[in-house]
């Protein structure tokens, strides 16, 4: 990946960067929003500071730092999932990401968006998670959830739907 940054001496920068993204996506998973918040700022003054690469194993950067705060306004809930939309609004993850990680967003992405009552936009970001990382997409729990209830609310059986449903085991 471009800016590799475990062959050299490990960025103190880097490494504070990627704890505390890790830490918001933890408190936002324990539906603690201050320290979510607190954390993504920290990520993110650090993230700034730094090449998107990779950290002491672990994608850093920029946009590692906007994919994070996806995934953490989706923990966070309805309340927060407008933030999650804002973000992936004319931008997407850049192709120098691993690819799990940008799938991931875009399974997040979904997230919101089915929740956000945007079944068809969801429907398109987990085939776009599907086509960046095939084997991610479709062992990810969520996905499953997600293609199940965007066929709910179709109310339909469309075969594509029907397909990727079936893609996923998706049940």
């Amino acid at each position: 990946m471009p800016g590799e940054r475990d062959a050299g001496a490990p960025s103190p920068t880097g490494a504070r960067g990627f704890l505390h993204m890790r830490a918001a996506v933890i408190a936002g998973r324990a539906s603690n929003a201050d320290a979510a918040t607190l954390h993504l700022a920290a990520a993110r003054r650090f993230g700034d500071r730094v090449p998107e690469g990779i950290y002491r194993g672990t994608a850093f950067g920029p946009s590692s730092v906007r994919i994070h705060e996806v995934s953490v306004t989706v923990s966070l809930g309805n309340d927060h999932l407008g933030r999650a939309l804002d973000i992936a609004r004319g931008w997407k993850p850049d192709d120098n990401l691993p690819a799990e990680r940008r799938s991931g967003f875009y399974i997040e992405l979904a997230r919101a968006q089915v929740w956000s009552g945007r079944a068809d936009d969801a429907y398109e970001s987990l085939k776009v998670a599907r086509r960046i990382a095939p084997q991610h997409t479709r062992g990810h729990r969520w996905v499953r959830d997600d293609i199940a209830t965007i066929r709910r609310l179709k109310r339909a059986d469309r075969e594509d739907l029907t397909n990727f449903a079936e893609w996923c085991h998706a049940g």
